[in-house]
């Protein structure tokens, strides 16, 4: 069993070890682990050496932890693990909220029973859609009255509600 100097640079090693192994075994236990040993080494040094060679300790390891995780993030995506393990491509939010904008005033079919969600045909396409004012039945023609982000507002074409007396 190491003693002094090599058992605080074997508690270090190892602690970083465990730290960067916690990618592939998730659960925070291993990385918890790696800490605690960080930790450990840190605290003999600070019995063993003072107090001065303890803060010193603290920053050494706090600034290669900082360094280390800045280097992982620049070179792990690279690698044939992170390659793997990572998207590659991005995908673009606000096109699917713009071309579901572009709905409003079009026309369909109620695909689904809408209770207030379900499925619709507009434009040609299965579009997700939730009505608004009440449910409404499989074949019935829909207007598109909003949407919103990926939200898609339909009523009934005709517009009258229920029991309303026709204008």
């Amino acid at each position: 069993m190491p003693e002094g100097p090599a058992l605080i640079i074997t508690l270090v090693v190892v602690g970083f070890l465990l730290i960067a192994a916690e990618v592939f075994l998730p659960g925070l236990i291993v990385g918890t682990i790696g800490f605690l040993l960080l930790v450990t080494s840190v605290v003999l040094v600070f019995v063993g050496y003072g107090t001065s060679a303890g803060v010193l300790a603290a920053f050494l390891i706090g600034a290669l932890t900082f360094t280390a995780f800045i280097v992982w993030l620049n070179i792990f995506p690279r690698t044939f693990i992170g390659r793997r393990l990572m998207l590659r491509t991005r995908q673009p939010a606000d096109r699917t909220a713009d071309e579901r904008r572009t709905l409003v005033g079009e026309t369909g079919e109620a695909l689904t029973p809408l209770r207030p969600s379900g499925t619709a045909r507009l434009g040609g396409k299965r579009v997700d859609v939730t009505a608004v004012g009440e449910f409404l039945e499989q074949g019935a023609a829909i207007e598109v009255v909003g949407a919103d982000g990926l939200r898609v507002a339909v009523r009934r074409k005709d517009g009258l509600e229920p029991g309303a007396p026709p204008a």
